[in-house]
């Protein structure tokens, strides 16, 4: 606050007349500028779901898995984490390894990680990337059409939304994030045991 309260009052600025007080003011700014962005960097790893508290029920958006529509309600009975990506989006594509490592661990409790992509080319364009990143646990559907995006009222990629065994919202995350470790993973953790 004294910063603030010197810097509105110009008596801050009125030391910096020189050249070498310049330079002074201009390592204080990159200073708190990169004090910033640490701080920043931090709390992006400790990212959190947006948890519902309301009885929000999922769409019953139709998808395809390469064959034939399938919908979400095909995994009723059980919690479902479902993210939006693309094969474009370069933090959908980053943080992929790690969702499928998180639907390895969750597979054994139940919960089944299902990855919809919104690429135009559907199966045929993403299939080869699945196989290249190794992606054998999480399970890929497809909306060229995108109707998850109107559905599931997505303002961008990734988006990863939790449903319960009853088809209701639970939480959401817009954004990329580390899933398989830390405060994110014992929260989906969490959420998925307790309502158990």
């Amino acid at each position: 606050m004294a910063l603030y309260m010197a810097c509105r009052s110009g008596k801050m600025f009125s030391e910096f007349n020189t050249v070498a007080n310049m330079t002074k003011l201009t390592k204080v700014i990159a200073l708190l500028l990169l004090a910033g962005f640490t701080v920043t960097s931090v709390a992006a790893d400790g990212k959190q779901m947006q948890t519902i508290a309301s009885t929000v029920r999922a769409p019953p958006s139709r998808f395809s898995d390469g064959k034939q529509a399938i919908g979400l309600d095909a995994y009723k009975g059980r919690f479902v984490l479902v993210n939006f990506w693309a094969t474009w989006c370069s933090p959908c594509v980053k943080e992929m390894p790690a969702l499928d490592r998180l639907a390895a661990r969750l597979e054994k409790k139940g919960v089944v990680v299902v990855a919809i992509s919104q690429d135009e080319g559907g199966a045929a364009q993403v299939r080869p990337f699945a196989e290249k990143l190794k992606l054998t646990k999480i399970r890929i559907l497809y909306d060229p059409e995108k109707r998850g995006f109107r559905d599931y009222a997505l303002r961008g990629l990734p988006t990863t939304i939790l449903i319960s065994p009853q088809g209701n919202i639970v939480a959401r995350l817009e954004g990329s994030a580390t899933w398989d470790e830390g405060a994110l993973a014992a929260q989906v953790e969490r959420l998925t045991i307790a309502a158990k």
